[in-house]
């Protein structure tokens, strides 16, 4: 047994760069399972900047220089920002106060048709149809008070949001503006030997940047494709279902 352990540790730790990699990987995911909360920001600054990074590039292809490409790109990414929150999450808003309102009205009619099931099935009863009715009525009652007791605890969020609201975009713009410098600094505490951790981090930028562009550029696409079907149809709580539609893309990753 020890044998065997011996050799995979000579196969894979002899070369010190191996050492090296794995070091970084646990170092990382360390930092980011013990400290996530408070990385937050840092942590959705920079997959904003991986999202803004390929235009920035795309740019700098047509001869343009870095800085004005990133301020050209980060002044769209703000308009952005200010259209959703002063066109879109208003509509949001008034749509999900809407729907919560005719909430007990949608249940009392789901109701009315659970009980008329018996009659239309004859392998469900009625004491099958109350007994999923009151489990029904307990989960909502449950959520309901979850929404009272985070309504009441919300002023701390809300100064969180703000927060974000403003310290996101600053470090937006310093990863995109600066990010050469935080490379070589980065790269400047590692050893000089580290040619494995560069061809990894290389391949891993890369593929990074394109599946969070990617993942952004599907949500954008599911989600509008979506509201212009349901506003087609006539159908109430448009932008809502196409939100939440847009958003449902990310949930096999989550």
């Amino acid at each position: 047994m020890l044998d065997i352990l011996h050799r995979w540790y000579r196969r894979y730790f002899s070369d010190p760069q191996a050492v090296l990699l794995t070091l970084i990987l646990i170092i990382g995911f360390t930092v980011i399972l013990t400290l996530g909360h408070m990385l937050a920001p840092v942590l959705a600054a920079v997959v904003i900047a991986y999202l803004l990074e390929g235009v920035v590039r795309f740019l700098e292809r047509r001869r343009m220089r870095r800085l004005p490409a990133v301020v050209l790109v980060f002044s769209g990414f703000m308009t952005f920002v200010l259209f959703l929150l002063l066109a879109v999450v208003p509509l949001l808003s008034v749509q999900v106060t809407q729907f919560l309102r005719e909430l007990p009205h949608h249940l009392a009619v789901m109701q009315t048709a659970l009980m008329q099931l018996p009659e239309r099935y004859s392998f469900l009863t009625e004491r099958h149809v109350q007994d999923f009715i009151a489990l029904l009525n307990r989960e909502l009652a449950v959520r309901g008070q979850q929404i009272v007791t985070l309504s009441l605890a919300s002023i701390p969020g809300v100064i969180t949001l703000v927060v974000y609201l403003i310290l996101v975009p600053l470090l937006v713009f310093f990863f995109l503006k600066d990010k050469e410098v935080i490379l070589r600094w980065t790269f400047r505490i590692l050893p000089q030997d580290r040619s494995l951790a560069t061809q990894v981090w290389v391949e891993m930028d890369r593929q990074l940047g394109n599946y969070v562009r990617g993942k952004f550029w599907e949500i954008l696409i599911v989600g509008s494709a979506t509201w212009v079907a349901f506003a087609v149809l006539g159908l109430k709580y448009a932008i809502l279902l196409a939100a939440l539609v847009g958003v449902s893309v990310l949930v096999p990753y989550i």
